[in-house]
């Protein structure tokens, strides 16, 4: 075999050896950071962010401490890098389903929060984070008023309109904190229809 075949084969070995080390540490890094996330959420669920130590944190996911601080600062570090993986998520939904009917893009969102619940109590349950649900609110607004304006024909002024996109927005977080806080017992299925069946009929509470 050729000198410089054998070298590329080797340096091709190498490279798929990094690749799949790597690999392999970043399974682990979200793997950890998974662990981390899923812990806090519950933490919140019996306490507030100010009485959660790192270290009640570590040893309740049987981490080393060394590793949380390998990834974040405190506790209140990772709660905001939580909070925008979820924003960032969400967002991700609405971006990339927004032509889908209104059936499958609720099957979406809420297969999401199923498959994310303990962060999701988190920040919707009870104890709903302030800036969260803000920045919720936001993304929501943003995604639907154009929406309302072209899809639905809403005729009303601007500042109807903030009326409006203001219940329509409450009043679905509110119920989705609802069925958090019921360790969302409440039929999946049944859920996601109600959302289907009054965003299907948004326009005849409009003027």
């Amino acid at each position: 075999m050729p000198v410089n075949r054998q070298i590329c084969l080797v340096m091709s070995d190498r490279r798929e050896n990094i690749v799949n080390i790597e690999t392999k540490e970043d399974r682990r890094i979200r793997k950890t950071k998974r662990a981390l996330r899923d812990g806090l959420a519950e933490l919140l669920t019996e306490k507030s962010i100010q009485k959660i130590s790192v270290k009640e944190l570590t040893d309740k996911v049987d981490i080393h401490r060394s590793t949380f601080y390998a990834n974040y600062t405190d506790i209140y570090d990772l709660y905001t890098q939580v909070e925008d993986s979820v924003i960032q998520e969400i967002s991700d939904i609405f971006l990339e389903n927004h032509t889908v009917d209104s059936k499958e893009f609720f099957q979406i969102l809420f297969n999401y929060i199923s498959k994310n619940r303990q962060v999701c109590r988190m920040f919707l349950g009870k104890n709903v984070s302030s800036t969260l649900y803000n920045r919720l609110t936001a993304l929501l607004k943003d995604t639907y008023i154009g929406c309302l304006r072209n899809d639905y024909g809403f005729k009303g002024t601007d500042e109807d309109l903030e009326y409006y996109m203001h219940f329509y927005i409450s009043g679905s977080l509110a119920v989705i904190g609802k069925w958090a806080d019921g360790n969302f017992d409440y039929s999946t299925e049944k859920i996601m229809m109600m959302f289907t069946d009054i965003n299907n009929n948004l326009d005849i509470y409009f003027p």
